[in-house]
């Protein structure tokens, strides 16, 4: 039964790579993941199937055993952070709005920065005092930088220039963060981050960890085929931080 159920979740995996793959392009970042992950419970099934497990000494399978249980633990309290971050609203009235940036294709966006632009856009229509950070530099395939996209859309929703500042020098969350601070004015300044749902619980960490600022996070709804695996890889991503200093 057991062999089953491995085999069963590799043939999952294995699935939702592929499914993944072909909607991305095979270009989706830690897409690997899935595939390593569907070949290693299709390879522990067929080791239940044969014998192997119960051939191998008493020590070692109980050190798996263990091991298991405590990644599973560390993972499921991780995810659930990152759940916690999902629907975050913000607060009214802030100083700073950091606008994260995300994939451009060429000098448009990418689905999941357009979700960001019109969120922010939403926020920035309701919140007339607020300044706009547009965070983001130029990527691979990107043939403007993400904040020159952001403020293109923008000012193209009806954003006017005068609360838009772009920060173009950034290649990660953490460079996001600490080149944005550095446009602020003020050292106590009110800053809301606004991400992707699945993003925010690490985004808002990162910049609570970089500044004074009071720091509250609004989340931009993304749902669909590729958020599972955006969420397994919000714990990786954490844990790399994590060893970074970023949080």
């Amino acid at each position: 039964m057991k062999e089953k159920v491995f085999l069963a979740a590799g043939v999952l995996c294995l699935a939702y790579y592929g499914v993944c793959g072909i909607y991305g392009n095979f270009k989706i970042s830690v897409l690997w993941i899935w595939l390593l992950t569907g070949l290693g419970f299709v390879a522990a099934g067929l080791g239940l199937y044969h014998g192997v497990w119960t051939a191998a000494p008493a020590a070692a399978r109980a050190a798996v055993r263990v091991l298991a249980v405590l990644f599973l633990c560390v993972f499921l309290l991780v995810e659930a952070a990152v759940i916690s971050g999902l629907s975050a609203k913000g607060e009214p009235d802030l100083d700073y709005l950091v606008v994260l940036g995300a994939a451009v294709k060429g000098t448009e966006p990418g689905e999941a920065l357009r979700l960001r632009i019109k969120a922010a856009a939403r926020y920035l229509e309701a919140n007339p005092r607020t300044v706009a950070i547009v965070s983001g530099g130029r990527g691979t395939g990107e043939e403007i930088t993400e904040a020159e996209c952001m403020e293109r859309e923008l000012l193209r929703l009806g954003i006017p220039p005068e609360r838009i500042v772009q920060e173009n020098r950034s290649r990660s969350t953490a460079e996001n963060i600490r080149f944005s601070y550095e446009l602020m004015s003020g050292q106590t300044a009110r800053v809301g981050v606004l991400s992707n749902n699945f993003h925010i619980f690490r985004a808002v960490a990162i910049a609570r960890k970089q500044g004074n600022h009071p720091v509250c996070g609004i989340a931009a709804p993304y749902s669909g085929v590729l958020l599972p695996h955006y969420m397994v890889r919000e714990f990786m991503t954490l844990v790399v931080d994590k060893l970074r200093g970023n949080l």
